[in-house]
């Protein structure tokens, strides 16, 4: 006979108390940040403050790891 049921496995619990989310935003180093500000017009508008807000780190943009 087939078993009919979607899994056979035990269901996944979830935590009981979830952590608390960072009180203070990371912030991004100097080039990321300018980068960030050229990519704003392809953001919309209400969500600009958000991210002109966003802290920087340091002034060089070296001290960070970089994504390229």
């Amino acid at each position: 006979m087939v078993n009919m049921n979607r899994s056979s496995r035990k269901p996944i619990g979830l935590p009981l108390e979830l952590c608390s989310p960072r009180q203070t935003p990371k912030g991004l180093n100097k080039k990321k940040h300018d980068h960030l500000l050229v990519l704003l017009q392809w953001i919309p508008e209400a969500s600009h403050d958000f991210y002109k807000h966003i802290p920087v780190l340091g002034q060089q943009g070296d001290d960070d790891d970089d994504d390229d």
